[in-house]
Parts: C-alpha cells; structure tokens; sequence
C-alpha cells in the first residue's frame, strides 16, 4: 500500500462528478428562457449555494415579481423536465476509480446537495462497498460550500488531509480559503466557465472522467500537502 504523507480524505462530489451534471446546464436555459441574462458574473454569483439562495438570485435575476419560495418549485420543475430529456447516468469508470483510490491508504466520502436516499442510494448504492463504511455519504445543502462541514464537523479532520473533487468553482473556493485540497472537474461544455473560475483560484490539477482520478494524482496532491504547496502563495 502507498505510503501518504497528510492525505487522510479524498471527498468527492456525487452530482457532476460520479454522476453527470444535472444543475448547470438547466439553471442556464431557466436563466435565459425567463428574461434574465446568464453570463460568466451570473454563473459565478449563482452557482454553488444552497437551494433557497438560488432561487433568490435567479428570481432577481430575471426580474420575477414572485416570492423565492415559488422559483425554487419552478427550478424543481424545470429540473424534472431537464431530466426527461438527459436522464441521470453514472460516469463510466466510476467502479474502477474507487477500487484504485480505496488502494490507498484513504477514507473515500461521497457528498451531494440532496439526501443520501434522492441521489446516492438511487444511482450509487451498488458502489458503498468501495466507500467508507462510517460516511459513505454526506449531504450538504445546508452547509454549502461545505468543506468545513465535511472536513472538521463530520469526519473531524484537518483540511491539509483532505482533497475535495468537485465540478463547481465555489468549492475550489473554499478549500482555497480553508487549505484543504482540490481537484477540478469540469466534465462537460457547461462546465467551460467553471474550469476558467478554478484556476482563477489557483487550482493546477483537474480531472474530465474518473479514468483521470488515479493513485498517482492524488500523491500529488499529498506532496503538496504535505509542503504548503498545493495553492499559490
């Protein structure tokens, strides 16, 4: 088993990464569909925050004269209708990415914006054998962006012991801010502005499929860890 220097943690972010995109693209054509103008300061001001907060800005956004309350169940809606036409699919090599990160000696966390039951269980749960078996998952909506949440609330770790690989640019944001590792994952063409955000922060090592996740990658990351190394400055 490869010997680490800090790495305790790899956390990685279900919707975008495990399993394809279902927010940005649809969030971009509510944008536009409802008068409102989506560019690069929209998707940074929206993107990433909790569920009500979205709905917030998006109703500002478009100038909607309507209560937060009420965007959110249209967003929900144009969501389900998103997924009609893009049904949710597990990314190829997700099996074979865990069996190779769980090599190292690592606990493998999952975490979403939804209940383990509406998104996990449904489209991963054949997977929590490879994952840690305290936390396999670990929701938060509430707590976005959610790295303290995760990193010292649930799993009671330093930040220079995880890495976090997630597809949203305000996570890169907070691991920047927290110390904590990061591994950029913009997987498809919605995701454009997203990688241009991450390396905004600083964030050098990205990844487009799970094939990219490797052992070598994250002992990397670990030796930046390990010396300070890991973000700018």
């Amino acid at each position: 088993m490869t010997a680490l220097k800090k790495l305790r943690v790899v956390a990685l972010d279900c919707d975008g990464v495990l399993i394809d995109d279902t927010y940005l693209a649809m969030i971009a054509r509510f944008v536009t569909d409802h008068g409102g103008v989506y560019d690069a300061a929209a998707e940074r001001d929206v993107i990433g925050l909790r569920d009500i907060v979205v709905a917030e800005k998006v109703t500002r956004l478009c100038g909607l004269d309507q209560p937060a309350e009420e965007t959110l169940k249209q967003l929900w809606a144009a969501r389900q209708e998103y997924l009609a036409q893009h049904p949710i699919r597990v990314a190829e090599g997700v099996r074979e990415c865990l069996e190779a990160l769980g090599e190292l000696p690592v606990r493998l966390v999952c975490y979403g914006g939804r209940t383990r039951e509406h998104t996990f269980d449904r489209h991963l749960g054949d997977l929590v054998d490879l994952l840690d078996p305290e936390v396999p998952y670990v929701s938060i909506n509430e707590h976005r962006p959610g790295v303290e949440h995760i990193t010292r609330t649930v799993l009671g770790a330093g930040f220079d012991e995880i890495v976090f690989v997630d597809d949203v640019s305000r996570v890169a944001e907070d691991a920047c801010a927290h110390g904590a590792g990061f591994i950029g994952f913009p997987a498809s063409p919605a995701h454009a502005r997203q990688r241009e955000f991450m390396a905004g922060f600083g964030v050098t090592h990205f990844a487009t499929s799970p094939a990219g996740l490797t052992p070598g990658l994250l002992e990397i990351v670990d030796a930046e860890l390990a010396t300070s190394t890991h973000w700018p400055g």
